[in-house]
């Protein structure tokens, strides 16, 4: 798709790389709340897009009706667009949005840590590719949030292809039995992959970041991928 699409938002992503660069609680806070409001134009942009340019179409009474709610807007880019997002959780969008609301109307007082900014941002990068078609920047390999939820999402791109290639539904519970029976995934496969689902899942929304559970995370993910892509 055109990167004229989203051009609002990625004028608003490089609004907030010029405040990530600094180290200020200020810059990262207008950094944070830019990368929100990236990612709200890009869901509000592509849902109102004819189908003939996003690919999905969208009942217009449907967008009116969640325009003005992020919620609504997420659950209906999820609803109509979730073939292009897999490996992102709209769970975490939702998450790192209330963050924002909280740094916008609790005052100046407020920050956010840098690997939760670092994260949101990358989020973003990733929507930007899934809906438009344009390139993100690659993740610095530092063991940061940031690059596992990179790794994260390879991963589900990955076994997303693998599954589909093979037939098997990922819809019902035990898709895993499956897969291992057909050899696409091992025991220790499947071991990883729920352990680092688990980590990923409470480090995106805690309050406070376990640097050395991200870096073990990390490596666990490095290395199931070059198993189930090599």
């Amino acid at each position: 798709m055109e990167s004229t699409w989203a051009s609002g938002a990625i004028e608003l992503l490089k609004h907030a790389d010029s405040h990530v660069s600094l180290s200020s609680a200020f810059d990262r806070r207008i950094a944070f709340i830019s990368v929100d409001n990236a990612v709200e134009t890009m869901i509000r942009v592509f849902l109102s897009l004819p189908k003939g340019k996003s690919g999905v179409s969208v009942p217009r009474k449907d967008f009116d009706e969640a325009e003005n709610s992020f919620p609504k807007l997420l659950a209906l880019l999820w609803t109509h667009g979730s073939s292009r997002l897999t490996g992102l959780d709209d769970s975490d969008i939702e998450h790192y949005h209330r963050i924002r609301n909280k740094l916008y109307h609790d005052g100046t007082g407020l920050s956010v840590d840098e690997q939760y900014l670092l994260a949101y941002r990358q989020i973003a990068s990733l929507l930007l590719q899934r809906l438009f078609a344009v390139a993100s920047p690659s993740p610095r390999p530092a063991a940061t949030l940031e690059h596992l939820i990179v790794l994260w999402n390879r991963i589900e791109e990955v076994l997303k292809r693998k599954l589909d290639s093979a037939g098997i539904d990922r819809g019902h519970t035990y898709y895993w039995e499956e897969a291992k029976m057909r050899g696409i995934l091992s025991m220790e496969d499947i071991s990883s992959l729920t352990e680092l689902r688990m980590i990923r899942n409470k480090q995106v929304h805690s309050t406070s970041i376990d640097a050395k559970q991200v870096e073990y995370a990390i490596d666990v993910a490095t290395r199931l991928l070059h198993r189930i892509d090599g």
